[in-house]
């Protein structure tokens, strides 16, 4: 049979047609050649080839369900172009190519399974399009094929399911790449898959300063079969190496994949250059990523911590032969808000650091995910922000700016399992218990979780120092040059707002002065009890409780072998309640504090002193 002009139309359906029961006793029409020199296009879809083609075709074929068979084919174009959807991919090209499929029935191999059965081979030479690569300003990348002269050839021979050795595809496509900034650079795309006993690909991009991508792949596939339906199957056969670079419109995924922390957010558009080695399919050790310029949101405690910085990962082996993933991040400027007041930074920062480590389970990532946070010097604006947490009744900053730092080991879920928080503050304003001080104040608190569910800590070890103080009384006296030095050796912290804390303390300080101060105003103690003063230095140790508005200072001590000074007190909103014993040599004297003005007790002092109740158990 001989046809001429012949074009060629394939279509999908949404739904399969059924095809009819077989049935006994069908023809068989048998078609040995079907000819031509004048073919001019074959569309499959929105795919189109044309050019000057001519084929050969033959095939048998039983009706009412039976057997068929495409004979052995042919088909030649020369002048060639191919196009998807009006986009020139393909020009001026030569294709040869032969198919033959063995006798089957629809029932034996319907669809893409009548590849099985195909034995077919393409020769092609041509040229191709160029590929457009560009950058907005959004950092969104737009790709779309343009006119140009890049090279492809193919040689492929292909025996049912199976791809023979000598089989090779080369391809080069010029690549025109511009970045946000609106800098091009001219590359070229080159690519080669060969077969031998396996499959193997190389493809390449050469990396440039600035440039929107890069590609560096080197994979080997084992074996020469060809998935016919799930190509996905391929992974688990391929080894290798890919090293690239490419501009993400978001880098949000990056955190689900590599975290799956859900207090950690990485966003933003941005690049991501990577270094990964394959086995079997899988990332192996020593595959490296890095984001040069990301935006990195992080809760901590009610805390959110947002900058900018850059992200660097890798996969190291395991003992048990799983991977280590590891993320390690640093911003260069960030700033901390409270959750519910995300309007009011009230930390400025730099290069903080966060690095983050996880199991060799990688599927569950989220539970085995360990997180160290650390920055230095971050600069506190104004030391009122953190009256939020304290009782301001008898403990609040007045003003001041200081420097926040942190050493803190995070849970999978963000949470504080242990580390520290340190503050300072220069010339801070601070009131405690009405008595007005300035200064400098460090604060140095040591966590370790206690109990999560309450956000309770254990604060052992934390230290307070005061250094360089004033402070002045309701009645104007005033005292500077004062200092002191707390430790909490047995202490809880409630990381709540307002902050609780329970525990005992051993203070040094330059004197008593501050001690007497908060029971009663200087001008109101025998003129005697000031000498406890001018005896120097003291050691004093006690138990405190802070809780909401209330501030307890119990067993109070601050004797030695020239004075003694025991103490206790309550505060509760404005009002104070509590008991003071005070020696010197012979004097001596106890203060009854109930209301705004105390009691002095000058007469077996002592015996009444100790017969005041304690205000903690």
């Amino acid at each position: 049979m001989w046809v001429t002009d012949v074009t060629g139309n394939v279509d999908t359906v949404a739904t399969e047609q059924p095809s009819p029961e077989p049935r006994p006793g069908g023809w068989t029409l048998r078609f040995d050649r079907i000819a031509s020199d004048s073919v001019q296009r074959g569309r499959f879809g929105k795919l189109l080839l044309e050019g000057k083609g001519s084929a050969a075709f033959g095939f048998t074929k039983q009706l009412r369900g039976g057997p068929m068979e495409i004979l052995p084919s042919t088909a030649r174009f020369t002048g060639a172009r191919l196009t998807d959807d009006s986009q020139e991919w393909l020009r001026d090209a030569v294709i040869d190519a032969r198919l033959a499929i063995a006798p089957h029935t629809r029932q034996q191999a319907s669809g893409l399974d009548k590849l099985r059965l195909t034995d077919a081979q393409l020769e092609l030479d041509g040229t191709t399009a160029a590929l457009s690569v560009a950058m907005g300003a959004d950092g969104k990348v737009a790709m779309k094929g343009v006119p140009g002269k890049g090279r492809a050839h193919a040689r492929l021979d292909y025996a049912r399911g199976v791809l023979k050795p000598g089989s090779v595809i080369d391809w080069r496509m010029p690549v025109s790449s511009t970045n946000a900034q609106g800098v091009a650079h001219e590359d070229a795309f080159e690519a080669k898959f060969s077969v031998d006993e396996h499959m193997r690909l190389k493809a390449s991009v050469p990396p440039q300063a600035g440039g929107v991508l890069a590609l560096d792949a080197d994979l080997v596939v084992r074996g020469n079969a060809v998935p016919l339906r799930e190509f996905a199957r391929l992974l688990p056969r391929t080894s290798g190496r890919v090293v690239g670079q490419w501009r993400f419109s978001t880098l949000r995924w990056l955190g689900r994949f590599l975290t799956k922390a859900p207090w950690l957010t990485l966003d933003g558009a941005g690049d991501v250059a990577a270094d990964l080695k394959l086995v079997d399919g899988k990332v192996a050790a020593g595959s490296t990523f890095g984001v040069p310029d990301v935006a990195v949101v992080a809760e901590v405690m009610s805390n959110r911590i947002e900058g900018r910085g850059r992200a660097t990962g890798r996969f190291d082996a395991g003992k048990q032969g799983g991977l280590l993933p590891s993320l390690n991040i640093v911003l260069d400027r960030f700033h901390v808000a409270a959750n519910d007041n995300l309007r009011a930074p009230y930390v400025e920062g730099s290069d903080l650091r966060l690095d983050l480590a996880a199991g060799e389970d990688l599927t569950a990532v989220r539970d085995s995910l360990k997180a160290h946070l650390v920055f230095k010097g971050a600069r506190i604006p104004d030391l009122r922000v953190y009256n939020r947490y304290l009782p301001n009744d008898h403990l609040r900053f007045d003003g001041g700016s200081g420097v926040l730092s942190g050493d803190l080991l995070l849970d999978a879920k963000g949470d504080i399992g242990r580390g520290w928080i340190r503050v300072k503050g220069r010339r801070a304003n601070m009131r405690m218990a009405g008595i007005a001080l300035r200064g400098d104040i460090d604060l140095n608190t040591q966590l370790r979780r206690a109990n999560l569910a309450r956000r309770n800590f254990s604060v052992d070890g934390s230290t307070i120092a005061l250094s360089n103080i004033s402070f002045s009384e309701a009645g104007g006296e005033t005292r500077s040059g004062w200092w002191a030095r707390v430790s909490l050796q047995r202490a809880r912290m409630d990381w709540n707002k307002p902050l609780s804390v329970e525990g005992s303390a051993t203070v040094s300080m330059k004197d008593v002065g501050f001690l007497l101060s908060l029971f009663a105003r200087q001008k109101e103690y025998p003129k005697w009890v000031f000498k406890l003063v001018d005896a120097g230095q003291a050691k004093v140790q006690g138990r405190v409780q802070w809780k909401k508005d209330t501030l307890v200072l119990d067993r109070i001590d601050a004797s030695n072998d020239r004075f003694d000074l025991q103490g206790r007190l309550r505060m509760r909103g404005q009002s104070r309640t509590g008991s003071l014993y005070a020696r010197w040599g012979a004097l001596s004297a106890g203060l009854e504090l109930q209301g705004p003005r105390g009691k002095f007790h000058l007469v077996r002092a002592r015996q009444w002193y100790e017969a005041q109740p304690h205000l903690l158990p």
